[in-house]
Parts: structure tokens; sequence; C-alpha cells
């Protein structure tokens, strides 16, 4: 099964996990990494999806919430499914708008080229723990890359932890916007568009490590 051909049409539940480790320890561990993603009022009472290695990377319910939000271990960023950019975590907790986006990407083989329309109303989808870009880009898959631009120099470097962050998504607005489609480490707090010009488009707004430290912890 293409790791993109994920079916949402039942409950993502498997009877057992990778027969590897202890399989409590393996569905907790991720649960706690998902709840990275948020604070406390949007996690208390999400639903949590992981990672099965064990079955290629597919997606797997770990925990069924009451809440209006979904959070996914690492394994999203960068269009990296199942495959968490080590030692750089990347969980995401959506509403249900940005859900109901992801879900319609998870079930496209080719995401850059979806055989359905995509949802277009914007949803909130929270990454306080960051995310990780590998070797200086994001590869957005339309033979283009977002290039990430160390502070003092022209090139991207191999791994890069960029500021915690939400995401407006989708939001169409690059081409007759004003924001960079780069992010740029000599400005982390900046706002820009991640996958400028594809299916995929959306706004990133960051916030600082401290301030992503208050927000996790109830502070105004």
């Amino acid at each position: 099964m293409s790791k993109w051909n994920i079916i949402f049409s039942i409950p993502l539940l498997l009877s057992s996990f990778p027969a590897y480790g202890d399989e409590h320890d393996w569905k907790e561990r991720q649960i706690q990494d998902a709840l990275l993603a948020a604070p406390p009022v949007i996690t208390d009472n999400a639903t949590v999806y992981g990672w099965d290695e064990s079955q290629g990377g597919e997606m797997t319910l770990l925990r069924l919430g009451t809440g209006n939000y979904t959070c996914l271990a690492s394994g999203f960023g960068s269009l990296r499914l199942g495959k968490p950019l080590e030692p750089i975590p990347g969980p995401l907790c959506a509403d249900e708008n940005a859900w109901a986006f992801f879900k319609a990407v998870l079930n496209e083989k080719n995401p850059m080229k979806p055989a359905k329309p995509y949802p277009t109303t914007p949803g909130m989808a929270w990454m306080l723990a960051g995310m990780g870009v590998h070797e200086g880009m994001v590869d957005v898959g339309l033979g283009e890359k977002i290039e990430v631009l160390e502070s003092g120099s022209g090139s991207g470097s191999k791994m890069t932890k960029i500021t915690p962050h939400v995401m407006i998504l989708p939001l169409p607005i690059a081409k007759s916007g004003t924001l960079s489609t780069k992010y740029n480490p000599a400005h982390p707090l900046a706002s820009w568009i991640m996958a400028a010009n594809s299916p995929l488009e959306h706004l990133m707004l960051h916030v600082s490590d401290e301030d992503a430290a208050a927000i996790m912890q109830g502070n105004n």
C-alpha cells in the first residue's frame, strides 16, 4: 500500500503494535511526542495518531479523543510520512478544517496532483515543537525546493530546526501576496508561505521558543 493511500472511512485501529520493544511503551512514546505540538487545552481531549513502522509507516490510531483537534506524532513534516527527522521532532495538532485538509492529502497517491479537489476552508494546525528540514530544503514534490538560508551564509544546513509555529491551511496567497516563500533562520519569527504555488500552499506563523513555552504552560 502506498504511504499516501490511507483510508479514513473506518477508524485506523490495529490489533497489535510493532514487535520490537514493549507495545504499551511504543504507543505511549508516540502519544507523548504528539502532545508536544500544542497546549493542554487542545491536547487533553485530542484524538492522537502515530506511525506503525511494522506496517511500513502506516498511520495508526493511538488514542480516541472527544475534542475537536487531532494530533499526529512526528513523521508528517516536510512530507516525510512516517519518517521523523531525528533528532528534531515535528508533531502537529490540527483543528477540524485543517485535519480535513490533511486527510485529503493523505488519501492521494500523488498529493501534488490530487485526483479530487482538496478542501478549501482554512484551518489551524499547531507545531509548537518546531520542525526539522533536511539538507536545508523542504521538498514539496513539484521539482521545486524551498530554500532554507543560514544566517550569514548563502546556503542551507544539513539539518535545520525551524521555530515553533502555527499553520493556516490551505491558504493560496503567494501569487497575490508579498510574503516570502522561504524560511530564513536570520529572521526566525518572520511569517512566510510554505509550498508556495502548490496544492499544499499554506501560511506559517512563528513564535519564539520562550513564547511557545509560555503557551504550553498556559501563561498569559
